[in-house]
């Protein structure tokens, strides 16, 4: 009988144990995204903490020196959305750029917390009226 309850107390220490390592992991992911990904099922990522990356759209960026308050629009050619994002933008921050971007979206609006500018020599923006590559500009941004 003893090993019985042994047995049931070491299942349940394995079920918990499990348990707490899948809510760990669950909450720690950030999930990357093209802004045409995220339009396709924005219910899916509600209250998520995601990574979006796409290009900065030319014409508009916007900065406030003095409250470090940075608003740009991020692309993929499909979809747009507009980014708040608090603090200094990275030196290489400029149109046409590949842009990772972390936080969540409020009201239609990717609120970030952390900007990246992604620098690389295999993507080239489309020149004006082309179509984006979405599957290279991912590689690129990723």
């Amino acid at each position: 009988m003893k090993r019985w309850g042994y047995g049931i107390a070491a299942v349940a220490i394995l079920a918990a144990a499990g348990f707490m390592v899948y809510n760990a992991m669950s909450s720690s992911i950030v999930y990357f995204l093209l802004p045409s990904e995220y339009a396709a099922s924005p219910h899916d990522y509600d209250g998520r903490r995601l990574r979006l990356g796409g290009l900065v759209q030319p014409g508009t960026i916007a900065f406030d020196n003095d409250d470090l308050h940075l608003t740009f629009h991020v692309t993929d050619s499909i979809e747009t959305y507009s980014v708040h994002h608090q603090g200094t933008p990275p030196d290489m921050f400029q149109e046409n750029t590949g842009v990772v971007i972390e936080g969540r979206f409020e009201d239609g609006v990717f609120v970030s917390d952390n900007l990246l500018v992604r620098h690389t020599e295999v993507y080239q923006a489309p020149e004006e009226g082309e179509p984006v590559d979405l599957e290279a500009l991912k590689d690129s941004l990723y």
